[in-house]
């Protein structure tokens, strides 16, 4: 009998969802909506991949995640301006406003 296991049954980790998904109640014009997105999906890859921020890893139905606390997050945009800085025209923005926008774009999921 074979023990199941191995790199064969490894899942991979899905980061963000595809970005054809539209908000069809948005005036804002399909390019500038892209862009937008763009700005923050990128954030948010800059700020999965920075050692900066200590993460962990764990699995949530039958999925790989990454993790980490949010007062890490916090802590991590105040010593780390220059990754805020990747927002452009939305880096004045509070900490709990980019959580917020991340949440909604499905980029960050909270547990």
């Amino acid at each position: 009998m074979k023990k199941s296991g191995g790199a064969a049954d490894k899942k991979r980790v899905r980061r963000s969802l595809p970005t054809g998904t539209r908000d069809l109640n948005s005036d804002t014009p399909p390019r500038k909506q892209a862009a937008e997105k763009d700005v923050f999906q990128l954030f948010a890859e800059k700020v999965r991949d920075h050692k900066g921020l200590v993460s962990r890893w764990a699995v949530l139905q039958e999925t790989r995640v990454e993790y980490f606390r949010g007062k890490d997050f916090v802590s991590f945009l105040k010593n780390h301006p220059e990754i805020k800085d990747i927002l452009e025209s939305s880096k004045n923005f509070e900490v709990e406003e980019i959580v917020d926008t991340l949440l909604s774009k499905n980029l960050f999921s909270a547990l």
